[in-house]
């Protein structure tokens, strides 16, 4: 029952600046739907981690994302986990005429005892606000 969710995006923004922004715990909420970031871990400028807490459907969840792969100025993915689901989610960065192409993938799926009852809900919740997610990311980076 695994679900994958995808939109590219466009900012004016180039990718040293986008780069940047991904180093920030708040760029990544704005993709995740996560209502606020703490813990924030980096090693020298570049973000390594932090804890998460999200709202869905009136249900609160805490969670924890790290980074697992870091291309500078090229493409970061955050492995996401709480105790209902478990996933990660990529940006990848492209240049584009007039700013950078911004490629967000979402992969999700349930975890632990509750997971499979509530990730249908999950799963409709992100999927019915992700575009506009990662369509407000790429505004925020102009």
């Amino acid at each position: 029952m695994p679900d994958s969710f995808r939109h590219e995006a466009l900012t004016a923004a180039p990718r040293s600046r986008v780069w940047q922004r991904l180093q920030n715990p708040a760029t990544w909420a704005t993709v995740a739907g996560v209502d606020g970031t703490s813990d924030h871990a980096y090693s020298g400028e570049n973000l390594d981690g932090f804890r998460f807490r999200a709202v869905v459907g009136g249900i609160p969840y805490q969670g924890t994302a790290r980074v697992t792969d870091s291309e500078p100025e090229g493409a970061m993915t955050m492995s996401i986990r709480s105790s209902e689901l478990h996933g990660t989610i990529e940006v990848a960065l492209y240049d584009e005429e007039g700013g950078t192409r911004l490629h967000v993938e979402m992969n999700v799926r349930p975890a632990g005892l509750l997971g499979p009852m509530v990730f249908p809900m999950i799963s409709r919740s992100v999927r019915a606000g992700f575009p506009g997610s990662v369509e407000r990311l790429a505004a925020e980076m102009d």
